[in-house]
């Protein structure tokens, strides 16, 4: 159990420092993509590409057989999972793995978004398995080499030329936001590393699966914790705090009245939207593209519309409230 925290420990304050360093929240990064801002999409597809290779290297060493090599592909639960996960993150304006950094640079409204996800995952868990088929199963079956035919590592190192090909042709010129920000190179080799990093963790403490929150309350819930995975998630929050002391970010704050109902909701629908697709924002986009899951590509793009169509409608619903008399 010590070994297991401890190895969970580390992984997450990696995970944390870079979040914080690049100002790494999936929702921004999504949201921004919307306005022609690119700098966390770029980091983010350089560090999950990074990832894929390292992912690769990692599952042909040995000593790591009992690691998860790729997630079931189930249609209707990834996409509606996807899109929960994708309307909670529009309406708290945040992702999980976004709660717990903000947390330790000093976001206290986070506390009340947390509250909401580990509501999420326990409400979720009571309901019946949505319907539909498995189309894909879990494994080597379940990832695009697996669909391929082809080794893993080549599949990863494609995918690696691919995105450094799109950066090299559409390399923009998006500034980060505060002077201590990492931009998009910086970002994701960090992601890069922390997330292969976080894999051999799993691997040292004993675990199948690597940077991920959902499982975490429910295995609280049930008598049964996992120790790796709620050690990980105390970890984010730590290296969210280390790296907002150390290199800036630090700010104690709360949120107007309003937030703290959007946080509550939109904690509720992450925790309970990461349940049904059986993995959240990092679960599948940070691991699971690194794993080259089509599930996982199914879920992030499910995210993506989640987003968008939120967006709309909070478009639509501010510009009727604006046209109507008062």
């Amino acid at each position: 159990m010590i070994a297991e925290s401890v190895a969970g420990l580390a992984a997450g304050v990696a995970v944390g420092v870079v979040l914080q360093r690049g100002q790494l929240c999936f929702h921004s990064a999504i949201a921004g993509t919307y306005h022609s801002h690119f700098l966390l999409a770029r980091g983010w597809a350089l560090g999950v590409a990074l990832g894929s290779v390292g992912l690769a290297v990692l599952f042909v060493l040995p000593g790591t057989d009992g690691l998860n090599r790729g997630l079931a592909f189930t249609p209707v639960a990834n996409v509606v999972g996807g899109l929960t996960i994708g309307v909670g993150m529009a309406v708290a304006l945040s992702c999980t793995s976004g709660l717990f950094y903000k947390l330790g640079e000093g976001m206290l409204g986070a506390v009340v978004g947390l509250a909401g996800w580990a509501t999420g995952e326990l409400v979720a868990r009571q309901l019946p398995d949505l319907p539909g088929p498995t189309l894909l199963p879990s494994g080597d079956g379940g990832t695009l080499p697996g669909v391929l035919g082809l080794p893993r590592l080549v599949v990863a190192a494609a995918v690696l030329a691919a995105v450094a090909l799109w950066l090299w042709q559409r390399p923009g010129d998006d500034r980060p936001q505060h002077r201590w920000q990492w931009g998009w190179r910086t970002l994701g080799v960090g992601l890069g590393a922390a997330l292969t990093a976080g894999w051999v963790l799993a691997a040292v403490g004993g675990v199948s699966f690597g940077p991920s929150s959902v499982g975490a309350v429910s295995s609280i819930a049930s008598g049964s914790p996992k120790y790796w995975l709620i050690a990980f998630l105390v970890g984010i929050t730590a290296g969210g705090l280390l790296a907002a002391r150390t290199a800036g970010g630090w700010w104690v704050r709360g949120e107007q009245p309003v937030r703290y109902l959007q946080l509550a909701i939109g904690g509720a629908l992450l925790g309970a939207g990461g349940w049904i697709a059986g993995g959240c924002n990092l679960g599948h986009g940070l691991s699971g593209v690194a794993q080259l899951n089509i599930s996982s590509a199914v879920v992030v793009a499910s995210m993506v519309a989640g987003v968008g169509a939120t967006r709309a409608a909070q478009r639509t619903m501010s510009a009727q409230r604006a046209t109507q008399p008062s």
